[in-house]
């Protein structure tokens, strides 16, 4: 009995010590895409991991401090190392300006400023004085605006790590001149051997280059490009990314419309689970230990009606 009494000691003792003193290999990532897209499509992804944040896009100027502003603060996110802008239009730059105001401190933010002239190309998606203001708040805020390299790593430590593997300017392309879309930054968050990619709204274009050039793009998660919707990035794309899943920022009246019925249809038949966020609210990737979970606001029972 004695003997007993000293065995359940010594392990008392020594699960005591392990828990006190013994810290895990690795902590918990987390990967947010926040829903910003109760009425429009937009992109806000908060990446975390003891106590550093990062963000990729900020949605747009009406619903970033509706959604993502509240999302930070209730999650107590009071300093932000970074901000990356994948590429300049609203739905993705739209709400740098409100995080400032906000009493967020934000560190760095990197955004690739585009010509006056690509801008005015594209009115629809975003004016070239938006981006002037971000300058300016940024260095009224004491915020570093940086651009964006092809290499670039922000990183949590050896073990975590979001890597841009590929940016363009729209101008001087393997291809030639594309689209603003075709300047977004196309990121691979890694955690371990867990690797999720980030795509902006990568188009048509330099997506099919990538799928045709590029051998480092696999990833178990992939952000769709372009909130699903036309003119993203080819299948060829998709097949060459190989996801599981797939989170499309969309919300739900386009997720359900014509724009992104060919994307619907093709994550069917490759048999992708799919979150969108204007069905599934916040969409949380939780990494640890070489595994990762997905957890939703909300679990809809399907996310379009059949038919459409």
């Amino acid at each position: 009995m004695k003997k007993i009494y000293l065995m359940i000691g010594f392990v008392f003792i020594l699960l005591t010590y392990f828990l006190l003193y013994v810290k895990p290999l690795y902590s918990k990532l987390t990967w947010t895409s926040v829903n910003i897209c109760h009425t429009i499509q937009g992109d806000a992804h908060v990446i975390s991991k003891n106590d550093t944040h990062f963000l990729i896009d900020t949605g747009t100027h009406r619903e970033a401090p509706l959604y993502l502003v509240p999302f930070l603060k209730k999650h107590h996110i009071h300093t932000i190392e970074a901000i990356l802008i994948t590429h300049p239009h609203f739905d993705h730059y739209g709400g740098v300006v409100d995080i400032l105001e906000a009493n967020i401190t934000v560190k760095k933010i990197y955004m690739n400023m585009p010509t006056k002239e690509q801008m005015h190309k594209e009115w629809w998606g975003g004016e070239y004085k938006h981006l002037i203001t971000i300058q300016k708040s940024a260095k009224k805020y004491h915020t570093e605006l940086l651009p964006i390299t092809q290499g670039l790593k922000l990183s949590f430590d050896s073990h975590s790590y979001i890597d841009v593997l590929y940016i363009y300017d729209g101008i001087h392309t393997p291809i030639g001149k594309t689209s603003i879309n075709d300047m977004s930054a196309v990121t691979m968050l890694v955690d371990g051997k867990n690797k999720f990619m980030l795509t902006g709204d990568l188009d048509k274009d330099i997506g099919k280059y990538l799928a045709d050039h590029s051998k480092k793009l696999e990833a178990d998660m992939l952000k769709v490009p372009h909130h699903g919707a036309t003119t993203l990035a080819p299948h060829s794309f998709f097949k060459v990314v190989h996801p599981k899943e797939i989170i499309v920022t969309a919300p739900q009246a386009l997720w359900c419309s014509q724009r992104c019925k060919d994307i619907r249809d093709f994550a069917k038949k490759e048999h992708y689970q799919t979150y969108v966020n204007g069905f599934n609210g916040d969409i949380t990737v939780t990494s640890y230990n070489n595994k990762y979970i997905i957890t939703t606001e909300k679990s809809p029972k399907e996310l379009c009606k059949e038919g459409q």
